[in-house]
């Protein structure tokens, strides 16, 4: 399978398209006032601890504060796990110690305390970062723990052999007995030179940030993440990707450097792009990209999907739509099911989407086949590397499901709430809009008995619907009132805006 990942750098935004057999199957954006705060690290002040919720509420210096949970300060093997979990992985060499009871936060943290941590979850909506003081600091082949000494293995690393290789040459590296590591999938294949040399460097820089962080008066910023592009180039840019191309001279040189110190031998599939024509619209990137937005995604099949966004959860709805190919109605469901299974998890990776997932199939009354469409759904999620977990099909279609979330969603960093819907999705009707102009109008009668005329502008839309011969719906309240009602229409207003003014 072809896979090739494409950078557009420009002055306001960087975005990256993974492309796999020409069709995206990753997206991602970074903008200049939105840039990623995931996995820096910051000394900061505790501001106030709330042990109703068991967390404290930490400044370090953003908008808002960081909120740090007692599962997220006590140190222990829970970090440990929670991260090798997340890098699908699992622990080799000494067994992990017995988890112990939690003590309450305010035993951990006490307010004015200074502490150490790193943002786990950027600020979503009205809540602030969220913050962790298990520090990890990633690497290409490895993530080091400073705080964990335990040894983790990708479980994507499936040859047996390969994990034996493995495991002899971290039993051969001298390393840190306190400090832990975690081998990242990347790693199949690298020499025991290429651990020692990244292993040797994470420790280096995790020197360096306690120095700094010894010195430092909080809030302050200790280490800061890698942007979009050398993120991308430390976490995707391996063997099975057969060029990348970057439409920036600065970013290749970054980039190039950058493997100067990781990975040498990928630096002959980097290339940079110098063509007049945009790099997105040369490779046919754009024109998907658009989609991305679309809340309804066709299926080959003639049925489609239908993604909903919400405060809460993300809804997914199944539709049948114009597809026949099914032997009967049983058929058909199974069939469309089974391709929304493989496409609704190209579109969580697509969109960025985390948090709750509610997915409604079309109902099935074979059990069979609704554990073909679970299993189905599962399968093209392995290669997903945002932690989900899928609960069973529901007797009536639905699956519930959580994808790890740890960043604004696509169309959450590029769309706002409508200012004229205030994020319903809906506007008022013609019909609504007129009978509220009714109740305004007879109020304001009442307010100004002594008006001699009112002028009322509204949308074109609403202004031929009040106006129309068969309702003419002003003419009972000037027979009433005695008054003049005058309909203006103004195309620049909105379709629920009603402006009268009063002529005395």
């Amino acid at each position: 399978m072809s896979k090739e990942i494409f950078i557009n750098v420009n002055s306001h935004e960087k975005r990256v398209a993974v492309l796999q057999n020409k069709r995206i199957e990753e997206f991602y954006v970074e903008r200049a006032d939105t840039v990623n705060l995931v996995g820096n690290i910051y000394k900061g002040k505790v501001e106030s601890v709330l042990p109703g919720i068991e967390a404290a509420f930490v400044n370090i210096g953003l908008e808002k504060n960081g909120f740090l949970y007692v599962t997220d300060a006590v140190s222990g093997m829970a970090s440990y796990e929670k991260l090798l979990e997340e890098e699908a992985g699992e622990e080799f060499g000494e067994k992990p110690e017995e988890h112990k009871k939690l003590p309450r936060i305010n035993e951990v943290v006490k307010k004015g305390d200074d502490v150490l941590v790193q943002i786990e979850k950027e600020p979503i909506s009205t809540k602030g970062p969220r913050l962790t003081t298990h520090i990890s600091i990633p690497g290409r082949f490895l993530v080091l723990m400073p705080f964990d000494n335990h040894i983790g293995l990708s479980k994507r690393i499936e040859d047996r052999k390969e994990r034996d290789r493995i495991r002899q040459i971290f039993e051969r590296l001298k390393l840190p007995k306190e400090i832990g590591f975690i081998v990242r999938t990347v790693a199949q294949g690298a020499s025991e030179k290429d651990f020692a040399r990244e292993a040797n460097y994470l420790l280096r820089l995790w020197q360096q940030i306690q120095h700094k962080a010894q010195k430092a008066r909080p809030p302050q910023l200790i280490h800061e993440e890698h942007d979009l592009i050398l993120r991308i180039t430390r976490d995707l840019l391996d063997d099975k990707v057969a060029r990348l191309e970057v439409d920036s001279k600065n970013e290749f040189r970054r980039i190039m450097h950058f493997l100067r110190i990781y990975s040498p031998q990928l630096r002959s599939r980097v290339r940079w792009y110098r063509d007049r024509i945009p790099v997105f619209e040369k490779f046919g990137v754009e024109e998907q990209i658009d989609k991305i937005y679309n809340r309804i995604i066709n299926l080959k099949s003639g049925g489609y999907l239908v993604f909903d966004e919400t405060e809460s959860l993300v809804a997914i709805d199944v539709n049948s739509g114009k597809s026949v190919r099914g032997k009967n109605l049983e058929d058909t469901a199974f069939r469309t099911n089974m391709e929304a299974a493989a496409e609704i998890p190209r579109q969580l990776k697509m969109r960025d989407i985390g948090g709750i997932i509610i997915i409604d199939f079309i109902d099935m009354e074979v059990h069979g086949h609704r554990k073909a469409v679970v299993a189905a759904l599962e399968r093209a999620l392995e290669d997903d590397k945002a932690k989900s977990k899928i609960l069973n099909i529901s007797r009536i279609g639905l699956v519930e499901m959580t994808r790890q979330r740890m960043r604004k969603s696509v169309e959450g960093k590029s769309y706002q709430k409508c200012p004229y819907c205030n994020g319903r999705g809906t506007v008022k009707s013609a019909l609504t809009v007129s009978i509220d102009l009714m109740r305004k109008l007879e109020r304001a009668l009442f307010e100004a008995p002594r008006a001699r005329e009112l002028f009322v502008s509204l949308h074109p839309e609403v202004a031929a619907y009040v106006s129309s011969p068969e309702k003419n719906m002003v003419k009972p309240l000037e027979k009433r009132f005695r008054k003049t009602i005058r309909i203006v229409e103004d195309p620049n207003q909105h379709l629920e805006d009603i402006k009268i003014d009063i002529v005395k």
